[in-house]
């Protein structure tokens, strides 16, 4: 049966930003019942006590909340023992790094969701890849609302960070039926974190079931091992294209991908719009190297199956030659 807190809980599993939070879901005074039920729905949730999300959010989601309350006399304990209390130790990370990274868990219908290991920080270790974007985000939507570009594809993402396309891709709650999922990446960090999390998400699944996850540089592409995949059929990529330094290498490897594949092989490709005169360069060089451009159409806030942040444009385009 939905809680009341249904909404709260999603947004604070995957740290949706505090301010913009389903706050409004929040019925005043709230009696001492209600705050306990609202605390065991997101700090206290399994989930946050056994992958806790970020120090910083839980925080700062618990200053808000304790804000909210201001005028009540009675706050519960349970809201300043979450405030002051110890964080659960870091299962799975090791090393000088594993204090930067937090966990994020995404609801995506009842009994499924992804956890996926992330960075705290939009750059870490050399890379803007060790977290989820906006535009990743936007992919997996529009995936999961058009369910037959994927099924039975044998499936490549380029840049594919922390992993949550492809992890969606595989999981079988979903019942997406594709072939096999290769998710790669040009950071070697990135590539180990992916790894870490396909294990956190296929907990006793034998390899066949999980997508896989191998270093792949663009500029080095042909080099790839590709007669030990299947052929592909489908590239994915999101926020791949904010640097206009990396167009060349990319486009390298779409045509030499093209020229293994011919006009069987499509790319969706997922751009948050930061500069639209980036964006405009490089579909400007799709046409120069013989590249058909089509716009595809967004999920809507009211049917996505994740807490995103709509106000943000993102482009979604499907490439052919």
């Amino acid at each position: 049966m939905p809680g009341k807190y249904d909404k709260l809980q999603q947004q604070f599993l995957c740290c949706y930003p505090v301010k913009k939070m389903a706050w409004s879901t929040v019925k005043l005074p709230l009696s001492w019942e209600d705050q306990q039920e609202l605390i065991a729905a997101t700090c206290g949730h399994p989930m946050n006590k056994r992958y806790p999300v970020r120090r910083s959010y839980l925080e700062a989601f618990l200053k808000q909340l304790m804000h909210l309350l201001h005028d009540q006399e009675d706050v519960h304990d349970d809201i300043y023992s979450s405030l002051c209390g110890p964080m659960p130790d870091n299962p799975g990370a090791t090393g000088p790094s594993s204090s930067l990274y937090g966990y994020k868990h995404y609801l995506l219908e009842p009994g499924v969701h992804i956890t996926l290991r992330e960075s705290k920080s939009f750059v870490s270790e050399g890379t803007t890849g060790l977290c989820t974007w906006e535009a990743a985000l936007a992919l997996a939507d529009f995936l999961l609302q058009h369910r037959d570009l994927v099924a039975g594809k044998n499936i490549v993402e380029l840049g594919a960070g922390a992993g949550l396309v492809g992890i969606l891709l595989k999981l079988p709650a979903l019942g997406l039926k594709t072939g096999q999922v290769l998710l790669t990446d040009g950071s070697e960090p990135c590539v180990q974190l992916m790894r870490e999390n396909i294990a956190l998400n296929f907990v006793d699944k034998p390899a066949e079931e999980r997508p896989q996850a191998e270093q792949l540089n663009w500029d080095a592409v042909s080099e790839f091992p590709w007669h030990s995949h299947a052929e592909t059929d489908l590239l994915l990529a999101a926020d791949v294209i904010y640097d206009d330094s990396q167009f060349d290498a990319l486009l390298g490897a779409l045509d030499y991908l093209y020229t293994r594949r011919g006009s069987g092989l499509e790319t969706l490709l997922a751009s948050t719009v930061r500069n639209v005169d980036t964006l405009h360069k490089f579909m400007t060089q799709l046409g120069i190297n013989g590249y058909k451009v089509t716009p595809c159409a967004n999920v809507s806030a009211c049917a996505s199956h994740f807490c995103r942040d709509h106000t943000a444009a993102v482009q979604i385009i499907s490439i052919r030659r």
